[in-house]
């Protein structure tokens, strides 16, 4: 009990602003750490289902080739149409033609 005797009233409230502080940074952590390792769990799931489709054989990933395939010409396709107005206007080729935007 000498301790507590010794202890300067003065430096109480900051003692006190000491623990609240160490009591909020405890919380702080605490967050972060819950939101790395939710970050942490969605990287090794995606590994993991990457892992399964490619140990899976040819038949397993074949049907997901030929998706992500399909999903990139619809986007290049997108893209190429939402883009045809402004470069048909510049330059008209056979495309542009194709699609209607030169007579």
């Amino acid at each position: 009990m000498e301790l507590l005797q010794s202890i300067d009233p003065g430096h109480l409230p900051l003692i006190a602003a000491g623990c609240a502080l160490l009591c909020l940074a405890l919380v702080v952590i605490g967050f972060a750490l819950q939101a790395v390792s939710g970050l942490i769990e969605l990287v090794v799931g995606i590994f993991q289902a990457v892992a399964d489709v490619a140990q899976g054989g040819p038949t397993a990933w074949l049907g997901c080739l030929f998706l992500v395939g399909a999903l990139l010409a619809c986007g290049i396709v997108a893209f190429l149409l939402l883009n045809a107005p402004e470069s048909c206007a510049a330059q008209p080729t056979n495309f542009c033609r194709w699609l209607g935007f030169v007579p």
